[in-house]
């Protein structure tokens, strides 16, 4: 990905779809990007389900939303 548009992300609220190596499914998370380290490669994000962190490599998709 990109580090410009990553680093634009940053706090905005945001649709990630992930789809780890080996898994069947994509998984959906909503939520605003805190923070981007492009040296370990993964974003936080805060959700309702609270923090966590995605790999920047298993992102197939990121779009800003309206936050509802």
């Amino acid at each position: 990905m990109n580090q410009k548009c990553v680093d634009k992300l940053i706090g905005k609220y945001c649709k990630i779809v992930t789809k780890e190596p080996g898994d069947e499914k994509s998984y959906v998370v909503v939520g605003t990007v805190k923070d981007v380290d492009h040296d370990a490669g993964f974003i936080t994000v805060e959700s309702t389900q609270g923090f966590g962190c995605l790999s920047i490599n298993t992102i197939i998709a990121i779009k800003p939303k309206a936050k509802t």
